[in-house]
This record gives structure tokens, sequence and C-alpha cells, in this order.
């Protein structure tokens, strides 16, 4: 039924009192999850400003000068392709993120990996 802008709700019908209200949480719930995604949308910001305060930044300047030595890497996240927490390998090249690593397993094959420098605990030269 069609009523004018201005009608009370309060003489609307009970089951059209609730159809009103269920309507209007919808509506609620669609402009939370579009805030919340527009949210979203600033983290990256955040995070840059996250690895400035944390030092990263710094860091990944100076892993630039130990480029082309070689350098005992500690991390947790070796352990997944080496076994143990420290790596000696050779730098190749290094930007703010990431970090080119070359190494020698056992059997004398040279790998190369790259690594996140958020990931790196303590390098040594």
């Amino acid at each position: 039924m069609n009523y004018p802008k201005n009608y009370p709700l309060y003489l609307l019908r009970e089951g059209e009192q609730y159809g009103m209200v269920w309507n209007c949480s919808i509506i609620a719930v669609a402009l939370l999850f579009g805030i919340s995604g527009k949210s979203k949308a600033f983290g990256d910001e955040g995070k840059t400003i996250g690895k400035k305060q944390r030092g990263e930044t710094y860091m990944a300047t100076l892993i630039n000068d130990l480029v082309g030595k070689q350098c005992i890497i500690r991390s947790d996240s070796i352990i997944s392709f080496v076994g143990k927490t420290e790596l000696s390998c050779r730098i190749i090249d290094a930007d703010d993120e990431w970090i080119k690593i070359c190494y020698t397993e056992k059997k004398g094959k040279q790998v190369v990996k790259l690594m996140r420098i958020e990931n790196i605990d303590a390098i040594e030269e």
C-alpha cells in the first residue's frame, strides 16, 4: 500500500512496521560494509608508515651496502628451505622489501632465493 511521505509510523499495521525496520537494517549493514571497505584501502599507507617507524627502510639501505658480500643471515623463515635459522650466503641484490641471496647446498648446488627484509632478524658480515 502506498502511504504519503509524512504518514506516521504508529498508524501502520504491525507487519508493515517490521518490514520498514528490516529495510532500514539492511541499509545500515550495507553502509557499514561500505565504510569498512574504504578503510581497508588506506591500509597500505599505514603499512609504509609502520615500516618507517620499525626501521625497515633504514635496514634496506644498510643491506644495499652489503650487496656482493658474503654474510650470515639469521631468520626464522630460513628454516623452511635450509633447516636451520642461520645461513651463510652472498647477497646478490636488495631493495626496500626484498633481498636476493645465493647460497650453496650440502651437495654443492648453488641456490638463489628471494627473501623479505622484514623476516630477517640479523645480518653479520
